[in-house]
C-alpha cells in the first residue's frame, strides 16, 4: 500500500504544479481571457491559491519522505481535497460540467492519501 501511496502523491503534485504555477504568473488579463477573473476582480486569491498548490506540490511529498513533521503530508493531502471541492463549486455554478470528472478523481485520489497517511501516523 506504501508504494501506491507514493505513486499517487507523486500524481498529485505533479498534477498541481502546472496550475499553481500559471496562478502565479499569469497575468490579470490572461486570467480574465480564461474566464477565470471577471474584469473588475481583484488577482490576489488567483495568487495565494497559486501559491497554496504550489506549497502542496512540496508538502505532499518532503515532510512524509524525510520524515521531518510528517503531519504535513496528510495535512496537505486534506487541503488539496478542499480545492477540488471549492473547484467543483466554481465550474458547477459556471456550468462546466466537463471538470467535474476530474475534479472527483483528484478529490478521491487526495482523499486516499489523506486517510491512510493519517492512519499510518495513529498507528505509529
Amino acid at each position: 500500500m506504501n508504494t501506491i501511496l507514493w505513486i499517487i502523491q507523486g500524481l498529485l503534485s505533479a498534477f498541481f504544479i502546472l496550475p499553481g504555477y500559471g496562478k502565479i504568473t499569469g497575468s490579470k488579463e490572461k486570467h480574465v481571457n480564461d474566464g477565470h477573473l471577471k474584469p473588475n476582480d481583484s488577482i490576489v486569491p488567483i495568487r495565494i491559491l497559486g501559491m497554496l498548490e504550489l506549497l502542496g506540490c512540496v508538502g505532499i511529498i518532503i515532510p512524509w519522505l524525510l520524515g521531518i513533521a510528517p503531519i504535513l503530508t496528510p495535512i496537505t493531502a486534506t487541503g488539496f481535497c478542499l480545492i477540488m471541492l471549492a473547484g467543483i463549486v466554481v465550474h458547477t455554478r459556471k456550468k462546466e460540467y466537463k471538470m467535474f470528472p476530474m475534479l472527483m478523481i483528484v478529490f478521491i485520489l487526495s482523499a486516499v492519501v489523506a486517510y491512510f497517511r493519517f492512519a499510518a501516523l495513529v498507528s505509529q
